[in-house]
């Protein structure tokens, strides 16, 4: 693992101060070891497992990492369901022309909103038309 100095050699624009670059120690300015100078060592990708049970989190950062997941799922879910309302909209924002096929399903969800909107209307009117006639 390289060290610092050979970093910052090989990177002259990279400012460790503020880039994401990790947690830094105060005293340093560093992110090794604040008693050796060490860099610590990085952790290969996935090697964690956020749900296994042997981890030594306390419950409490186990409880915050589920919320963590729950609200990524939950806007996950919510751009799903957005991209569902508006099928060109991800071609669009690719900067391509969207489908003929998208297109027509916005055509068909907008007609379909429309007509909702005039039955709830309709549903109101009659509503009030009733109420006026039986007080």
């Amino acid at each position: 693992m390289a060290d610092a100095q050979e970093i910052s050699k090989q990177n002259p624009g990279l400012d460790t101060k503020h880039d994401a670059a990790g947690a830094k120690h105060p005293a340093t300015g560093g992110s090794g070891n604040p008693q050796t100078g060490e860099p610590f060592e990085i952790a290969k990708p996935d090697a964690h497992q956020r749900l296994d049970r042997k981890d030594e989190r306390s419950h409490p950062n186990a409880l915050e990492d589920a919320h963590r997941v729950e609200k990524l799922e939950k806007e996950a879910e919510e751009a799903h369901e957005e991209a569902l309302r508006h099928p060109t909209a991800a071609a669009i924002a690719h900067g391509n022309k969207p489908s003929s096929g998208a297109v027509k399903d916005e055509q068909i969800l907008d007609d379909e909103e429309e007509e909702l909107r005039k039955k709830e209307e309709a549903k109101k009117q009659s509503a009030e038309a009733h109420k006026a006639k039986h007080h």
